[in-house]
């Protein structure tokens, strides 16, 4: 704890005294500003006056708001306390505490001001000799909350991480509240808050598809660094109303909660319970009694798609009707659930669900599933022709629709038990050639059955699927990329970067805390899901065109936490992979998987057909180290193996025929993995690995290899051997400017030169 500028000063009497308070308390990233004046003293026996003159309190915690919270008192407040002894030896005592009427104002980081208003507050106690605090008390307060801006709670949902700007709602919304408590022996409140003006705003449909990012300047003062989420065209809900009332009479609660909307809904909750008084407070005993009654409609579910991942929305109508009963221990539900015209699209990834429908009935503590449908959507006319593509054409495939998914199941929830949440879960579903992937470049049809389970925490996935039909097809290169050795730097991002860095320790801190205190942990799913790709499922990428086909297992452990390991095996049909020219034939293409699901061992053989030798490329090892060599049978040596693959016939005595062999071997091998032949350089550690070809009249003495490495940003050596020779050159290259070099060499001949590069178009 860290004091800085504290000052206080105390004058007077008991009778009358003045104290005055400023200064400033600091633990961690929190931080507290008090200034005070104020006032007491003693008037009798046992009465005591209190005023504030003035207070101003400032809090803040900079790992979760930029700003402080600040109160201010508007009017000077006054408040007495008196004590009334026992009339007689062993009477009971009477503390009473009566404040004058007050306001203040407060304010916090983000725009907006609230006022409070209240009348005069009394409170009263009357205790037993030895009991204090076990007596009767009584409570009167009455006030009201004026403009209470929708901008705090996008302040607020910054604290756990989730504005929400960043979830595609924004909106001017205004609140008013008042509460009126008398609460003693008996109980009578009441307390509303309720939309005064303005609207909320939501980003649905395409909007809600896409986050934008700007940055502007350098970050200085007044500029703005970063802005997610834009203030691209929202719809606005058209909310009529928005209310929350409670109100208690004696033991009985209630609690109304109304939601009116042109375009977000309704929404109407009605709920009673009761309350019970013991020792010197009110309390909700388990065995409380309930009665509610909760109805929604909501013309389009597409205005929250908002709540969804980022990149997925959904569509359809949603209406329910439910009544509430039972007790709060075990609550007793009756109704019913219905949406129609569901949709589900995530563009990106290819998913395209509509034409939905949804049947549920609450019954008790059973949430009963009795319908639930899902079409696949419209295929685009992508189709992976030849002897290793697809058996069937996609004109057939949107003939026979886009499928179906369908499920039927149940949840119930009670009290927790064995250590798990109490929520059981078991729902089964099934697909018939449903389309779950419709990209134009990426497409899968899939039937089979899956069960779903919930219980004791443990969420379960068993079943089993084949894919129907199935195009992949992958890109020729990859996208580009900064390089490993660029770095941006940008004042703005090291500011942003320090204060998530000291928000993540602060949530990391209380996280930490709150697994300590709660043991029942999150435990991982565990999926065994046996996946048939069926046969026509084909892909094309990288040289690649073939069918696919064979079993595979997915599974998840639960007591490891493992997930995602398959166990299986998937062999290539009637496969070719072309290569400078030239079609191979895969002979033989397995993909053993044994753990995990992005390195299965690899067992792959492509021969060039219509030879009267056979050779190709035998690839083995894993997807993550693949060891590619050249292959022959009967075995050649390697000169002459790469002249059948690339020529199609044996190899001729002459040097440049020897050269475009090892030109090719190098493209061929470090170009398998689509990387060129850095990546054949990258393992030996060079920067470049070359061929010079030969010199004027086709003379072959003139070929030789390169061998390069760059030792700092200015110092470069390269070695050439010459093919035809038996010394080599070692050149040494240092850039002394920008267009002045140094060059020296030695080997055959020895020589320092300085060279001079200028640039132009």
């Amino acid at each position: 704890l860290r004091l800085r500028g504290v000052r206080a000063g105390l004058s007077g009497t008991p009778a009358s005294a003045a104290l005055a308070l400023d200064g400033e308390a600091m633990l961690g990233t929190r931080q507290l500003t008090l200034g005070t004046r104020a006032s007491g003293g003693r008037d009798g026996p046992d009465q005591w006056r209190i005023a504030l003159a003035s207070l101003r309190l400032q809090v803040q915690d900079t790992a979760v708001a930029p700003g402080p919270w600040t109160v201010v008192l508007d009017s000077p407040l006054s408040a007495t306390v008196r004590r009334t002894p026992a009339p007689r030896p062993g009477g009971a005592t009477r503390l009473q505490i009566e404040s004058s009427d007050g306001s203040a104002s407060v304010s916090a980081p983000s725009p907006g001001t609230v006022r409070l208003e209240w009348q005069a507050v009394q409170f009263s106690q009357t205790a037993q000799p030895g009991e204090a605090g076990n007596g009767s008390y009584r409570l009167r307060s009455k006030g009201r909350l004026l403009g209470l801006p929708m901008a705090w709670a996008e302040m607020l949902g910054a604290t756990n991480g989730d504005k929400l700007g960043g979830v595609g709602v924004s909106g001017d919304l205004v609140f008013d509240g008042d509460w009126d408590i008398d609460a003693g022996d008996t109980l009578r409140a009441q307390a509303r808050l309720g939309r005064r003006s303005g609207d909320i705003r939501v980003q649905a449909g395409e909007a809600a598809l896409v986050t934008r990012i700007r940055t502007r300047g350098t970050g200085t003062s007044g500029e703005t660094v970063m802005d997610a989420g834009g203030t691209e065209p929202a719809t606005p809900a058209g909310l009529r109303q928005a209310e929350l009332v409670l109100t208690a009479q004696g033991d009985a609660v209630r609690a109304q909660l109304t939601w009116d909307s042109e375009r977000a809904g309704q929404v109407q909750i009605e709920a009673d319970s009761r309350m019970t008084r013991q020792g010197d407070g009110w309390q909700w005993p388990d065995t409380a009694p309930l009665n509610g009654r909760v109805r929604a409609r909501l013309p389009n579910i597409g205005v929250w798609s908002m709540l969804a991942p980022p990149g997925w929305r959904a569509g359809g109508t949603l209406e329910a009707d439910a009544t509430l009963a039972g007790s709060r221990a075990a609550p007793q539900w009756s109704g019913q659930l219905g949406a129609d015209g569901l949709s589900v699209k995530a563009l990106v990834e290819g998913i395209d669900l509509r034409d939905g429908r949804l049947r549920a009935a609450l019954r008790g503590d059973r949430l009963e599933l009795t319908e639930f449908t899902l079409h696949g959507g419209a295929a685009s006319s992508a189709r992976i022709t030849g002897q290793g593509g697809n058996l069937s054409t996609a004109r057939s495939e949107n003939a026979s629709g886009g499928g179906t998914l369908t499920a039927q199941g149940s949840a119930t929830w009670g009290a927790p038990s064995g250590g798990g949440s109490g929520i059981r879960m078991a729902v089964r579903a099934e697909a018939r050639a449903l389309r779950v992937l419709v990209r134009s470049d990426r497409q899968a049809s899939v039937s089979g059955q899956l069960q779903l389970g919930l219980d004791q925490g443990l969420f379960t996935v068993r079943g089993a699927l084949k894919i129907d039909r199935a195009v992949i097809i992958l890109p020729d290169e990859t996208a580009p990329s900064l390089g490993s050795d660029v770095v941006v730097r940008s004042a703005a991002r090291d500011r942003e970067a320090a204060r998530l860095a000291e928000r993540d320790r602060a949530r990391a801190d209380k996280a930490d805390r709150a697994t300590l205190a709660n043991a029942n942990t999150a435990k991982p799913p565990d999926i065994a899901v046996e996946v048939d790709l069926g046969d026509d499922f084909a892909a094309q990428g990288r040289g690649l065109t073939t069918r696919l086909a064979g079993q595979i297992e997915v599974r998840s452990n639960a007591a490891s936490g493992r997930l995602l390991r398959l166990t299986g095996e998937i062999h290539t049909v009637k496969g070719r992979y072309r290569a400078y020219g030239q079609e191979l034939d895969i002979e033989s293409g397995i993909a053993r998987f044994s753990g995990p699901y992005d390195n299965p061992a690899l067992d792959i053989l492509a021969i060039r057909p219509n030879i009267t030798q056979r050779a190709g490329v035998k690839v083995t090892g894993t997807a993550q180290s693949p060891r590619v060599q050249l292959y022959s049978e009967p075995a050649l040596s390697e000169a002459e193996t790469l002249s059948w693959v690339v020529l199609g016939r044996a190899s001729a005595s002459g040097g440049a025929e020897a050269l475009l062999m090892q030109q090719a071997a190098l493209a061929l091998l470090g170009g398998l993995g689509n990387k060129g032949s850095g990546s054949l350089a990258g393992r030996f550690g060079l920067d470049e690995i070359g061929f010079s070809g030969p010199g004027a009249g086709g003379d072959v003495r003139g070929a030789a290899i390169t061998l390069g490495k760059r030792l700092s940003r200015d110092f470069y050596v390269t070695y050439e051997r010459s093919l035809s020779g038996t010394l080599g050159t070692l050149y040494i290259f240092y850039d002394l400017t920008r267009h002045l070099t140094l060059r020296g060499q030695t080997g055959s001949r020895s020589a320092i030169d300085l060279i001079y590069t200028l640039s132009y178009d």
